[in-house]
Parts: structure tokens; C-alpha cells; sequence
């Protein structure tokens, strides 16, 4: 069923160039200049067939079959309706309007300047078979359960592993400092690939019962960790995940183009305004995606 918000958003999209360059607002609902075949014409004005395809390929609609085929003309009539009416209404009269207009008609852009970029790179067979490979070592052959506190000082990362150290059960020690603590929590299947390598480190080191003796520095603070289990690492078939791997060198190789574009542009802010911080590294969380040498039934969390 399509909702207002989805049909609202779509159709900001479709206004491709919300305010002329120093005149007044464009709210044409069409302006691209698109040509060839004509879908339908709504109002007048003519719908190119280039359009439908674009609005089929957006919503994985096959335009050879008839149920979806008109289920993407029901959608495009429904855009092209609600910008004419954004036009008749003079909503482009509006700031706040045109701003999200234009928001959303260069996020579009900007994706689908990204996926023309990633189509570009030639990634053969063997380069993601060698990938994978890669993946497969980085992942080492064991996962981890373990329990952790994560401190942001190390004086009360020191108390809390000295507690274990003295013989106190880790849950009676987890469950007094899980309050004060940065992190408190329990991970199961973490690869040593999705950690801190000190922490991969002494993990790699430990048997399963286990406690760190000494807190554990990383980027993210002072680890205190409880070892639970390790279970054997068997790593999915190259043929099962390598769709996976080659999107993922797909999606690597747009951000270094974009990283690129950011180091060659000229980028300056008004006086006073700071400019946005770097992006910081955040502690391993709770599984919420999976990667290209996972199992197909999840992965553990990651370190960013």
C-alpha cells in the first residue's frame, strides 16, 4: 500500500531542479528534458516511458509482467499528480519547501552518481575471489562469546578487573559496575576481524572461563573482558558469499571515489560556522547486519 510519506518523498525527488539559478522557483513538475517514448500524459503533460522504467527500477518492478507494470504507472501517475499540485498550490513560494526539494533531489542525485561510479570499476572474478580469501584469514578460525565492561578511565577499569582478579564471580563484578560503565555487554560469534586487535589479541590468548587479568586499551577505552566460549570458525563457500564480496568492493570503491572528490574540492565555511567534525570510531555492538564471510543466519557485532 503506498503511504503519504512514501508518495511525498518520491515526489520530491521528481522535481529535478526545485529554484532556477537567480529567478524564481521552477515548479514544473517535469524538468528534465528526458525524451523518447511516452508512457502516458497526465494533465497534458507527457510522461516519458524512460521515467517508468526509472520508477519501476527504484521499486524492483518488473515492467514485463502486467501486475507491476501498472502497479509503477499507478505510482508515476501519483508523483506527476502531486507536483502538479505543488506547483497550482505555489508551495514553491515557500523557503522551507524548495530546501527539502532540493534536499531530496540531491540526495537522489547523489546516489545515483554513486551507483554510476561503483558501475565503472571493472571488478573481475578473481578480484573478488581474492577478497574473499583475504576475508576468510582476516577472519581466523574461532569465534568468541565473551561479556565485557568497557570503561572510559582506566582507574575504575583497574577496580573492576582487580575484583575479578581476587576471585569475585565476573557476573557479581559485571552486575556492580555495569551502571558506571562506558559499555556493559555480552557478545556471541565475534570474529577476531570485528575487533580491536589488542582485544583480538587477548582473546586469542585465553580459555573459555577465563577473565583479562590486566584491562585491555583500545581506541574505544579500558576493556574488562569474561572469555565464555570459543566456538570453531567454518567460513561460508566462496559461491555462497561472493555476490556479497563484490558488493562490497563495489560500495569500497564509491567511497574512495568520494573521499577523492572531498580531498580535490574546495570546501569553505562562513565566518563563525565550524565545520563538521570527523566521524569517530564507536565499541563493538550487538549484531545488527551481516558481511561477506558471515553465515548466512547473522554476524556478530563489529568495531565501528
Amino acid at each position: 500500500m503506498r503511504t503519504p510519506a512514501g508518495i511525498a518523498a518520491c515526489v520530491v525527488a521528481l522535481q529535478l531542479a526545485a529554484c532556477s539559478s537567480g529567478g524564481a522557483p521552477d515548479a514544473r513538475p517535469l524538468q528534465n528534458d528526458i525524451g523518447g517514448p511516452v508512457a502516458e500524459t497526465v494533465n497534458g503533460i507527457a510522461v516519458p516511458q524512460a521515467l517508468l522504467e526509472a520508477v519501476a527500477r527504484a521499486r524492483g518492478l518488473d515492467l514485463g509482467k502486467p501486475d507491476q507494470r501498472s502497479q509503477a504507472l499507478n505510482l508515476l501517475t501519483d508523483y506527476v499528480l502531486l507536483a502538479q499540485a505543488a506547483q497550482q498550490n505555489n508551495f514553491f513560494a515557500e523557503q522551507g519547501f524548495r530546501a527539502d526539494v532540493e534536499a531530496a533531489r540531491l540526495q537522489g542525485l547523489g546516489n545515483t552518481t554513486l551507483e554510476r561510479l561503483q558501475q565503472e570499476a571493472s571488478i573481475t572474478d578473481a578480484v573478488v575471489r581474492a577478497e574473499y580469501d583475504a576475508q576468510v584469514v582476516r577472519a581466523g578460525k574461532r569465534e568468541y562469546d565473551f561479556s565485557q565492561l568497557l570503561f572510559a578511565n582506566e582507574a575504575d577499569a583497574l577496580q573492576a578487573a582487580g575484583e575479578v582478579a581476587s576471585g569475585r564471580p565476573f557476573p557479581a563484578v559485571y552486575d556492580a559496575w555495569h551502571g558506571k560503565a562506558k559499555q556493559a555487554q555480552a557478545f556471541t560469534r565475534v570474529r577476531q576481524d570485528q575487533l580491536p586487535e589488542a582485544l583480538a589479541k587477548a582473546l586469542a590468548t585465553m580459555q573459555d572461563g577465563d577473565a583479562t587479568p590486566v584491562p585491555v586499551r583500545t581506541t574505544f577505552g579500558w576493556h574488562v573482558v569474561h572469555l565464555d566460549a570459543t566456538h570453531a570458525l567454518a567460513p561460508p563457500t566462496f559461491d555462497q558469499v561472493k555476490d556479497s564480496v563484490r558488493h562490497g568492493l563495489l560500495m569500497s570503491v564509491g567511497r574512495e571515489r568520494l573521499q577523492k572528490l572531498k580531498q580535490q574540492a574546495r570546501i569553505e565555511y562562513p565566518p563563525g560556522a565550524a565545520p563538521p567534525q570527523p566521524a569517530t570510531a564507536q565499541p563493538p555492538r550487538k549484531p545488527d547486519g551481516a558481511d561477506a564471510t558471515s553465515r548466512p543466519r547473522g554476524t556478530p557485532p563489529g568495531n565501528g
